[in-house]
C-alpha cells in the first residue's frame, strides 16, 4: 500500500512539472519573439543610416516583420504573462 501511495505521488510530482515546464516555455516564446522583433527592426534601421541602402537592412527587416507576426501571434493565443 505504501508503494502505490509514492508511485502516485511521484506521478502527480511528474505532471506538475511538466505542466510549469510547458508554461515557463509559453512565456519564453512569447518574450523571445518580441525581444527578436525588436532588435531585428533596430538593426534594419542602423544598417540602413549606415550604410544608406537597402540592400544590407531589407534582410534585418523581413527578419523584423516575420518575428513580429510570431509575436502578434503569441499575444493573440494569450502565451504571455497574465499582467503586463
Amino acid at each position: 500500500m505504501a508503494t502505490t501511495t509514492a508511485n502516485e505521488a511521484l506521478s502527480a510530482e511528474a505532471v506538475l512539472d511538466s505542466a510549469l515546464l510547458i508554461v515557463q516555455f509559453r512565456k519564453f516564446l512569447w518574450l523571445a519573439s518580441g525581444m527578436f522583433s525588436t532588435s531585428s527592426l533596430a538593426l534594419a534601421f542602423l544598417d540602413y543610416f549606415a550604410v544608406g541602402s537597402f540592400t544590407q537592412a531589407g534582410t534585418h527587416f523581413l527578419a523584423a516583420i516575420a518575428a513580429a507576426g510570431l509575436f502578434g501571434v503569441a499575444t493573440v493565443l494569450k502565451l504571455g504573462p497574465d499582467e503586463a
